[in-house]
């Protein structure tokens, strides 16, 4: 018994040491680690600090650019410069807590001493960075757009889920990719709907935004070259003049409700007040009537007058500071209706002379306030080259020549006579630049002055890895970056799959007939058809559970805009490429099509797109784009380019080139017409269109002289195995 007693002493004995080595050992990692808590907090502070620095440093970049012109480029190139770093930072910040959030999940259950056993080390996903000069782009901050105060939310775990790098939905081309939920930011702003509510039943009384926030006007529609538009001529200034393309009576409305509105609503505004200003509102005391504007600079001296473009007319105007208005959002809800132009196929001798400078104004001025119709021959640029075509029938670019206060494009080569010489016509037009000319690039990065695209992927590559079976750097396991051996010229491989290739419909042999429905005339000799076949037998519906492409243009079109189809489309995650198959929006009836992309403008976001089954060319904006899911590409393409046999054109001036292409769209849009294929080559067939009554269509345009006839034969290849394909 004594033997028992002595040994069940010395087992509480040792279990009381124990106790007290954890107690000790526990304190002192608890002092540790609060030492180490206030070295976090004191960084933490700092960071807020250069946070802030680095928000009062951007308030300042949008009044950087109330300069003079000549400093307008380089000031905004600097500007997006730095604004395009701060960005980063901000956002590999925000990066960096989320990956945190998701993966940094510890057990805090104390334990003795055993070992925590090692929780295989999760390799993040690469984030590709993208961004673009680009407008400035609405706040990605989760904040209460009400201002509540600010509470600190709990802490939810959610499922990691696919981030999209870019969102086509904002006027900006990047956005930052911080995982949030939902409920968080609903919480916020549910503490305040009711008083927002209350706000918005008397929206007169809140005063407009004076920093411009949320008042920038959106970008004007790119207009389509060779096309026609009905147009009013606004204003004239020099050898450039303003047209508006939209119906009058709108912008009359416009301004009739502006104005009152602000007579009901006005309110008192400071000189400082005005120079925050971007878009505003100023009273025309001639007219009485209300202007939207875009503020420029107060008039020097006593800065009491402020200097505006007037974005509707294109006028300059200086109104006193009381006049001048905060634009309210209300009123921003339609671009700038004002388009610059000026006159194609002509060019200017006034720019060293005064006094015919003085008189081809003067000749301009006539026409203001007319309704004319104008052709685009060049929407490349800020100001459009037109044809204006008056109500008469005649050409304003010709009745100018005529007037000898401008000299044709087309004569420039054969005189060097300073007076002009009449032209009736216009040739190929001018190069785009004077090989004297020195061109200042306004990117430093080629690669991304061609693609967008600034490469990001050596900032998630671990430079210490040197390569080896091991895939991996001196710090094993705990490195987070990616172990990728580094070109030796320090090329990396930033890829990105996307769906390039798409099949086209077998090419039918010349000599035989068939009957093709006009999809879409592209040129005055050239349209794309869809070959009609007789109707087969429908196949069996497949087993259930068993998803097969669509195997007809109609099914495609009935399964890309279902319902199901529409939710699970993608965004795209970068900016797309040159070629690439995609899921584009077409406008006039909203519903999903393919589409291969033609030119991409970083400017405005715009991209061409060519509708592959249809032929159709468009201008949509990038956040009508989606990604193309694989069994919508297995499809191919349905339309199939077709040109007409023996057709010429009857001069080389685009101007005659787009009559004939309306003249042929008359004859054929939509349509159903025999075709006699005469050859064939690499993507397109030579044809013979004939309508219902049996009539050549290649005859009917020569009849109205808007192209020529000239000899063919038909070209059997159905002996050639083999073709060499020239590029």
């Amino acid at each position: 018994m004594v033997n028992v007693v002595s040994v069940s002493c010395g087992q509480h004995q040792t279990s009381k040491m124990s106790f007290v080595d954890l107690a000790t050992l526990t304190l002192h990692r608890r002092n540790e680690l609060e030492a180490r808590l206030n070295i976090f907090y004191e960084k933490c502070d700092r960071a807020v600090d250069d946070i802030k620095k680095l928000q009062k440093k951007t308030q300042g970049f949008v009044l950087q650019l109330n300069c003079e012109p000549s400093e307008l480029k380089e000031r905004f190139l600097s500007c997006m410069k730095q604004l395009d770093e701060y960005m980063y930072l901000i956002t590999d910040f925000n990066l960096a807590i989320s990956k945190i959030d998701e993966t940094g999940q510890i057990e805090y259950t104390p334990v003795h001493d055993t070992p925590v056993p090692m929780l295989p080390t999760i390799v993040p996903e690469p984030f590709n960075l993208i961004d673009a000069l680009s407008e400035p782009a609405p706040s990605t901050s989760t904040a209460c757009p009400n201002h509540c105060p600010p509470e600190k939310p709990k802490r939810v775990k959610l499922p990691k889920q696919d981030q999209s790098l870019i969102i086509f939905s904002s006027t900006s081309s990047s956005e930052e990719t911080v995982p949030q939920g939902k409920s968080e930011v609903a919480a916020k702003e549910v503490q305040c709907e009711l008083g927002e509510e209350l706000r918005r039943t008397k929206i007169e009384d809140s005063p407009a935004p004076l920093s411009g926030e949320g008042s920038n006007l959106p970008a004007q529609s790119v207009l389509e070259t060779d096309q026609a538009y009905l147009a009013t001529i606004m204003h004239i200034d020099g050898a450039f003049f303003w047209v508006i393309t939209d119906d009058p009576q709108e912008v009359q409305n416009l301004m009739m409700d502006m104005t009152k509105f602000y007579t009901e609503n006005h309110r008192p505004i400071s000189s400082k007040e005005v120079k925050t200003l971007t878009c505003c509102a100023f009273y025309d005391e001639e007219s009485e009537c209300f202007y939207r504007g875009l503020f420029l600079k107060l008039s020097e001296g006593d800065g009491t007058m402020a200097e505006m473009y007037v974005v509707d007319t294109g006028e300059m105007r200086s109104a006193p500071i009381d006049c001048v208005q905060p634009l309210y959002p209300r009123f921003c809800m339609k671009p700038p209706y004002a388009r610059c132009c000026h006159l194609a196929g002509v060019d200017p001798m006034s720019y060293h002379n005064k006094d015919l400078m003085e008189k081809q104004e003067e000749f301009m001025r006539r026409f203001v306030g007319t309704q004319c119709t104008i052709e685009i021959d060049d929407n490349t640029s800020e100001s459009l080259g037109v044809y204006v075509v008056l109500q008469s029938g005649e050409t304003l670019n010709n009745i100018i020549v005529e007037q000898k206060l401008v000299l044709p494009i087309d004569k420039l080569s054969e005189s060097h006579s300073p007076e002009p010489q009449h032209a009736r016509g216009r040739c190929a037009p001018p190069p785009l630049y004077d090989s004297d000319h020195e061109q200042c690039p306004e990117y430093d990065d080629p690669v991304e002055a061609v693609t967008g695209y600034r490469s990001r992927d050596e900032a998630d590559i671990c430079k210490h890895y040197k390569g080896g079976p091991e895939k991996t750097c001196f710090k094993g396991t705990r490195c987070t970056k990616k172990h990728i051996l580094k070109h030796p010229d320090g090329w990396t491989l930033d890829r990105v799959e996307v769906v390039g290739k798409c099949k086209s419909v077998p090419l039918p042999a010349p000599g035989t007939w068939h009957k093709v429905l006009v999809t879409y005339v592209c040129h005055f000799d050239r349209v794309y058809v869809h070959m009609i076949k007789e109707k087969e037998k429908e196949d069996p519906p497949p087993r259930f559970g068993l998803v097969l492409p669509p195997a007809s243009l109609t099914a495609l079109v009935q399964d890309m805009n279902s319902a199901a189809a529409r939710v699970a489309y993608k965004p795209l995650t970068i900016t797309p490429a040159l070629g690439e198959l995609v899921a584009a929006v077409y406008p006039p009836d909203g519903n999903w099509y393919r589409a291969r992309v033609m030119t991409v403008t970083r400017a405005d976001q715009s991209v061409e797109v060519m509708y592959v089954d249809y032929g159709t060319v468009l201008w949509v904006k990038e956040d009508q784009l989606r990604a193309l899911e694989p069994r919508h590409a297995a499809l191919p393409a349905q339309a199939v380019r077709c040109v007409l046999a023996g057709v010429a054109a009857r001069s080389r001036h685009s101007q005659q080139w787009a009559q004939a292409k309306r003249s042929l769209a008359d004859l054929v849009q939509d349509k159903t017409l025999d075709a006699h294929v005469v050859g064939r080559d690499y993507d397109e067939i030579s044809v013979e269109l004939y309508d219902d009554d049996g009539y050549s269509i290649a005859e009917q345009l020569a009849a109205i002289k808007m192209v020529e006839l000239v000899e063919y034969s038909v070209v059997d290849d159905t002996s050639v195995t083999q073709k060499v394909v020239v590029p």
